[in-house]
Order: structure tokens, then C-alpha cells, then sequence
């Protein structure tokens, strides 16, 4: 187990999960994930803990085995196979170096990407930018926050969803087919 100072960071580390519990006398960690398709997580050959009681720091770990188990991840990390000290990270953050995120096709997106991206209509209206996406049990759900910091929810889905650009544009945007009034 190694402390990693802010010098050695991966600058670009994602949030993809939290333990939520232990598993198995081994203590393998018991990982709520952040997504329906938890892909990134389940390939990654190394992971990184922030614990709650310590933000500043982050451990990083290589990946023994990963799993899923009954909608969430099991996690088997080299070096961490003492169930006790796996319960003492509970509500510890699982983060992943995006540069180690499988492809993806033409129309999928990780929700990490669509953070901080600008959604306008197909009318050139602004609604404010993307702050977080949600599930709402049966479709993916932009919060769209304005300047003023009023919020607005749209589904993640066709017809409302006309377009994404991130790549090869100087404008990352997400149009939407979505009145200014609705």
C-alpha cells in the first residue's frame, strides 16, 4: 500500500464508485457503483482510495480480481486482504485514471464526459451546463444548472437528445430538443 503525493496523481482520476461494505473472510470491497454499466470499474488493472476521514490523500492499488455481485462490484486488491481493515474503509472513494477507460462506440458516453458541458435547444437557447447525471429507474437524467443557479432535468434519451459534441469541436455542447418554457 503506497501514499501517493499530489505530484504523482493521475490529473485525470474518475469517481466510478464507493464501498459500501466487506465480502468474504478475505475482505474483498463491496463497491456500490456510479453506473448501470459499470465497464471502466470492472477492467481497471488499478484503482485509488480516498477515504472520507482523509480527502487529501489517496491510495493507490493494483486489481487482483474484479467481479460483479448482485448490482454491485467486488473488489480483490493486492496488498488489502484484511477483512477489518476493508470495513474501515466504508464510504471510501473508488477512483479510476480515465485514460484507462475502454472505448466506446459512436453514441455512448461516459457520464464523466458530459460534466461541465453547455446544453442548448435546437433554438440556440442556453439552459446552463451539466452538473451531475442521475438515474431516475428507467433512463439516464441531465441536471442542467443556469447562471443563476436554477435547475432543470432532461432525459438522457431520444427524441430529446439531437446531439453531443465533444471531440473536434471548439464548443463541447449537448443540443436538446427542449422548449426554454417547459
Amino acid at each position: 500500500m503506497t501514499i501517493e503525493s499530489k505530484d504523482t496523481l493521475p490529473a485525470d482520476l474518475v469517481e466510478l464508485g464507493t464501498v459500501i461494505d466487506a465480502y468474504g473472510i478475505r475482505g474483498a470491497l463491496k463497491v456500490r457503483p456510479f453506473s448501470d454499466d459499470p465497464v471502466a470499474l470492472l477492467k481497471a488493472k488499478e484503482v485509488w482510495i480516498r477515504h472520507p476521514r482523509d480527502p487529501q490523500t489517496l491510495k493507490n492499488y493494483q486489481v487482483y480480481t474484479s467481479r460483479n455481485h448482485s448490482g454491485t462490484i467486488l473488489l480483490e486488491l493486492v496488498g488489502l486482504n484484511d477483512r477489518e481493515l476493508v470495513l474501515s474503509l466504508k464510504s471510501a472513494e473508488i477512483l479510476v485514471s480515465r485514460k484507462s477507460f475502454p472505448s466506446l462506440s459512436q453514441d455512448e458516453y461516459y457520464w464523466s464526459d458530459l460534466i461541465g458541458l453547455q446544453v442548448i435547444n435546437q433554438h440556440q437557447e442556453s439552459f446552463g451546463k451539466v452538473t451531475e447525471l442521475m438515474e431516475n429507474g428507467v433512463q439516464s437524467v441531465l441536471v442542467i444548472e443556469d447562471d443563476a443557479k436554477k435547475q432543470r432535468l432532461i432525459p438522457f434519451v431520444a427524441p430529446f437528445i439531437l446531439d453531443v459534441f465533444l471531440k473536434d469541436t471548439d464548443q463541447p455542447r449537448i443540443v436538446v430538443e427542449w422548449e426554454n418554457d417547459w
